[in-house]
C-alpha cells in the first residue's frame, strides 16, 4: 500500500539516507515537501518518495527514492513512482516533474525512464563538489548527476 505520510509521522530516515547520505540536505527539503511510503500489511515501510514542489508555477521534482535493499526488484519503485506522478499529474495537467541521480545508478536510471523521464543532462563532478564525503556505487566512486525531465 502506498500512503502519504501525516505531518509529525516519523520519517524513514534509513531509507532516506539510503538515496541521499547527507542529513542535511535532507532536512533542507523534507519540510517543503510531500512524503510517499510503501508499506507491506504489517506497516513495515518498504520504501519512501520525496516530491517537493519548486518555485516554478507547474515545476516539481522527485528529491528522494529509496527501496529496502531486501524488497528489490518487487515493484515498490515503480508502484511510488506511479502513485507521485498520479499525484501530480491529477492536480497539475501541465506539471513538469524533475528527477536527479547519480549516472552509475543505472537501475534507476532503467525505473525514470521507463515511466516517462527523459535524459536532459548530465552535470560533470556534481556529487564530488557538493558533498562533503565521497559516494560509492559499487565500489565506484560516484561523480556526475543525470537530470531527468518528465513532461513539457
Amino acid at each position: 500500500m502506498i500512503r502519504e505520510l501525516k505531518s509529525g509521522e516519523p520519517l524513514p530516515w534509513t531509507l532516506l539516507l539510503n538515496a541521499d547520505p547527507d542529513r542535511a540536505i535532507v532536512e533542507a527539503y523534507i519540510s517543503k515537501s510531500r512524503v510517499f511510503v510503501a508499506e507491506n500489511g504489517e506497516q513495515a515501510i518498504l520504501g519512501v518518495l520525496v516530491l517537493m514542489p519548486l518555485s516554478d508555477d507547474h515545476h516539481y521534482e522527485i528529491m528522494n527514492v529509496s527501496v529496502d535493499p531486501a524488497y528489490f526488484r518487487q515493484g515498490i519503485g515503480r508502484a511510488l513512482m506511479t502513485d507521485a506522478l498520479a499525484y501530480v499529474l491529477s492536480r497539475d495537467a501541465q506539471a513538469v516533474i524533475w528527477i536527479r541521480t547519480g549516472d552509475l545508478t543505472v537501475d534507476a536510471i532503467g525505473l525514470y525512464g521507463s515511466v516517462g523521464f527523459k535524459i536532459v543532462e548530465v552535470v560533470k563532478d556534481y556529487f564530488v563538489t557538493h558533498y562533503a564525503e565521497p559516494i560509492y556505487e559499487n565500489g565506484e566512486l560516484l561523480r556526475n548527476q543525470v537530470v531527468m525531465r518528465l513532461g513539457q
